[in-house]
C-alpha cells in the first residue's frame, strides 16, 4: 500500500508564484515612426517617417519605440540589437492589427489559359529576398521536410535509403510539396505536386519548376488577371538574423504569409535547415514580450519561442552558435490561426507564459505520422517553469496543447479551453516533474488529456466532456531513456466520456508509482466496464475502486468519488458557453482542499470545499456560464 503526498514545490507554485512577467521600463528614448507613405532616407520623426519596419529595426537602440502607422508592409523585419533589462525596444502598431506585415508579394505578370479554368504565369525571380537561410531563399524550389495531408513522398523516400526513422520504400519520390503559398484575393489555395492534380482540384496550384511557371485553378472558373494574387516570397516574417537578442516587444501587429521550413528532424546537427523557425521568431532569445499579435497562415510554424536546433548549427548562414539557454518571454492576447504546422513551437524554453492566447485552425496542412512531430495548436518541448494559461485553443488538426520530453518542471496548464481535437492536452517522454493541469475545460476531444511515458502531472479540478476517453495513459512504443509514468494524481475532475473514463497503468506496472483518485465526479452509469487498467478488462466502477485498494491507500483509491448518469453538458463552440444540467437532490463530490487552487476557472472561491470540477458551483437544475467574454476572430 502506499500513499500520496504531492511535492511541496508545487504546492508553492499553485499559492501564486509568478513567472515570465514583463519588467517594468522607463519613458522611451526616442519615437521613429514608420508608414506607407514614408521614406527610409527620412529621420523617423513624425513629420518623416521611414518607409519600412526595418529601417526603424536599424535605427533603434534600447529603450526606443517604433510605432507603425496603418498600412501593410511586404518585408522581413529582422531586429539587429535588442534592448536591456528595463530599457526594452518596442516595436508597435499604432493603430492594433492595422500595422500589417507580410512575407508575400503581389503577382504582377501576364496571366495565359493553359486550359478550361486553368491559368498560368511566369514569377518574376527577384522577388525572393530573404536569402539568409542555409537552403537558399526561393521557397517554391525548396521542398518540404515531410509530406503533408497523410501523403507519403520524396522526403519519406529519401529517409528510406537512408534507413531512417518514418522511411516509406512505397512512397511516390516524385511527390513534392514546396515551401511555397498562393493567396488569390487574400484566401489561400492548396498546392497540388502533380499538374494532372491540378484539374481534379478547385482553389490549387501547381508550380513548374523548369518553367518558373505559377499555375492556379480558381474554384470560381474566373482568370486571375485583375485580381489580387499573393504569393510568399520571404522565409519569415519578423525574427532577427543575430541569435540570442533579449528585451524586444512586439505589440499590435498582423503577421501573415511567409514560406518557413516543417522542422523535422530539427534538433540534429545535420539539418540546420530544419531547425524551428516560426513567422516571428525569437531566434534563441530571451525576455521578449509578444502580445495582441495576429499571426497567420505561415506554411508550417506560426511563432517559435525556444532554443530552434542543435547548438552547433544554424538554419541561417555564418554558422552562429545558440546560447545554451532561452527564455523568459510572455506571449499574451495573440491571435494565432490558421498556420500549416504548429501555432507554436519552443524547445527547451525556460519560464514561458502564454496567456490569453486564442490558438484556432493550426496544422492546417494536416501533418500526422512519423516524423510529422511539430504540429496542433501549442507544442512546446521542455517548458520548464512555464505558465500556459487562460488560453482558447480550438479546432488545431489533432492536438491541442502538445508538451514533449515531458510536461516541464513545475510548469502550469491552467484554465485553459481546448476544444475539438484529437487529443486535449497530451503530456509525452518526460520526467517526474511536478507540473499541474488544473481548471481547465477540455471539450469534444476524441482524448482528453493523455500521457505517453510521461507523468509528473497534478489532474485536478477539470472539466472533460465529449471525448472517446477522458484521460489516458497509453503503454507501447520501446521508448528508451529517462522517462516515468509516475507521480499522476486524478482528484476532483468531472469527465464524461463515450467510452473509457479513464485508462490508467498500475501502480506497481513499469515507472508507474504514484497514484491517487479522489472527489472526481464521472459522468457515466457505475455498472457499465468504463474504466480500465492496462493489462485487464474494462471494468465497473465498483471494480475499479476494488483494484486500487489493493494497489494504493483506501482514501486514493476513488472511494470519495461518484459515478453518475442524468449530468448533462454542452458547450457551443462558437458562443463560448456551457450549459449544465444537474438533476435536483444530487450532491457533488467534495474533494480534499489543494493549496492553491481553491479559485474555480472564473477565480471565485467558494467557502467550502470546492465541489468536483472547474466551477465553484453547479446550482441544481439549468445553468449558463459565459467562458470568454474577450474578442474572437469572428467577434470583436
Amino acid at each position: 500500500m502506499q500513499t500520496f503526498a504531492w511535492p511541496a514545490q508545487v504546492l508553492g507554485l499553485l499559492a501564486g508564484v509568478v513567472i515570465g512577467v514583463a519588467p517594468t521600463h522607463n519613458a522611451p528614448a526616442a519615437t521613429y515612426y514608420v508608414a506607407p507613405g514614408g521614406d527610409d532616407a527620412n529621420d523617423g520623426s513624425r513629420s518623416q517617417p521611414f518607409r519600412t519596419v526595418q529601417r526603424g529595426a536599424e535605427a533603434a537602440h534600447a529603450g526606443d519605440v517604433v510605432l507603425v502607422g496603418r498600412g501593410v508592409y511586404r518585408e522581413r523585419v529582422s531586429p539587429p540589437r535588442g534592448g536591456t533589462a528595463g530599457k526594452p525596444i518596442i516595436f508597435r502598431a499604432a493603430v492594433r492589427h492595422q500595422a500589417v506585415i507580410k512575407g508575400s508579394d503581389l503577382v504582377s505578370g501576364m496571366w495565359q489559359t493553359e486550359a478550361e479554368g486553368i491559368w498560368s504565369t511566369s514569377i518574376d525571380q527577384s522577388l525572393f529576398t530573404d536569402t539568409t537561410h542555409v537552403d537558399g531563399g526561393q521557397v517554391f524550389e525548396i521542398g518540404l521536410s515531410s509530406t503533408p495531408r497523410g501523403r507519403e513522398g520524396r522526403p519519406e523516400y529519401q529517409r528510406s535509403l537512408r534507413d531512417e526513422r518514418g522511411g516509406n520504400a512505397d512512397a511516390n519520390p516524385e511527390m513534392v510539396y514546396t515551401l511555397g503559398q498562393v493567396f488569390l484575393e487574400s484566401a489561400v489555395l492548396d498546392q497540388v505536386p502533380f499538374r494532372e492534380e491540378l484539374s481534379q482540384q478547385a482553389d490549387s496550384w501547381w508550380y513548374d519548376r523548369d518553367e518558373q511557371r505559377l499555375f492556379v485553378h480558381p474554384s470560381d472558373g474566373k482568370s486571375p488577371a485583375d485580381r489580387q494574387v499573393e504569393i510568399t516570397t520571404r522565409r519569415r516574417i519578423f525574427a532577427p538574423h543575430l541569435r540570442g537578442l533579449g528585451y524586444i516587444h512586439v505589440e499590435g501587429f498582423v503577421f501573415e504569409h511567409c514560406g518557413n521550413q516543417y522542422p523535422t528532424d530539427f534538433w540534429m546537427e545535420e539539418k540546420p535547415q530544419h531547425q524551428q523557425a516560426g513567422a516571428v521568431g525569437t531566434r534563441s532569445g530571451h525576455h521578449w514580450v509578444i502580445r495582441h499579435n495576429v499571426i497567420r497562415l505561415a506554411k508550417t510554424v506560426g511563432l517559435d519561442l525556444g532554443l530552434e536546433g542543435h547548438p552547433e548549427t544554424d538554419l541561417e548562414t555564418g554558422g552562429q552558435q545558440r546560447r545554451s539557454s532561452c527564455g523568459f518571454h510572455v506571449v499574451e492576447d495573440n491571435w494565432i490561426l490558421d498556420n500549416g504546422g504548429a501555432g507554436t513551437a519552443s524547445y527547451q524554453g525556460t519560464a514561458l507564459t502564454l496567456r490569453r492566447n486564442v490558438v484556432i485552425g493550426n496544422n492546417r496542412l494536416g501533418f500526422t505520422g512519423t516524423k510529422r512531430w511539430e504540429s496542433g495548436g501549442i507544442k512546446l518541448h521542455r517548458p520548464k517553469r512555464s505558465v500556459i494559461e487562460d488560453n482558447l485553443v480550438a479546432f488545431n488538426d489533432h492536438w491541442g496543447i502538445w508538451l514533449d520530453q515531458g510536461p516541464g518542471q513545475e510548469t502550469r496548464i491552467c484554465r485553459n479551453i481546448v476544444i475539438g481535437h484529437g487529443v486535449g492536452i497530451d503530456f509525452e517522454a518526460g520526467g517526474d516533474d511536478a507540473a499541474v493541469a488544473a481548471n481547465n475545460l477540455l471539450m469534444d476531444n476524441r482524448v482528453g488529456i493523455c500521457f505517453r511515458e510521461a507523468g509528473g502531472v497534478l489532474v485536478a479540478h477539470n472539466l472533460i466532456a465529449g471525448s472517446r476517453t477522458g484521460i489516458e495513459v497509453r503503454v507501447g512504443g520501446g521508448r528508451t531513456g529517462n522517462w516515468t509514468r509516475g507521480n499522476i494524481p486524478v482528484v476532483g475532475n468531472l469527465i464524461s466520456a463515450d467510452e473509457t473514463v479513464i485508462a490508467m497503468t498500475a501502480a506497481d506496472f513499469d515507472r508507474s508509482s504514484g497514484r491517487r483518485f479522489a472527489g472526481n465526479l464521472y459522468l457515466a452509469s457505475a455498472a457499465e466496464p468504463s474504466w480500465k487498467v492496462f493489462g485487464t478488462k474494462p471494468m465497473p466502477f465498483a471494480d475499479w475502486q476494488s483494484f486500487w485498494r489493493q494497489q494504493v491507500a483506501e482514501a486514493d483509491s476513488d472511494s470519495s468519488s461518484l459515478a453518475v448518469t442524468g449530468v448533462e453538458i454542452a458547450c457551443d463552440p462558437w458562443a463560448l458557453e456551457l450549459k449544465v444540467i444537474v438533476p435536483a437532490g444530487l450532491e457533488l463530490p467534495r474533494p480534499p482542499p489543494l493549496t492553491g487552487l481553491e479559485a474555480d476557472f472564473f477565480g471565485q472561491t467558494s467557502g467550502s470545499p470546492r465541489i468536483a470540477g472547474p466551477l465553484a458551483s453547479l446550482p441544481s437544475g439549468v445553468s449558463h456560464h459565459r467562458l470568454w467574454s474577450r474578442p474572437l476572430p469572428w467577434r470583436r
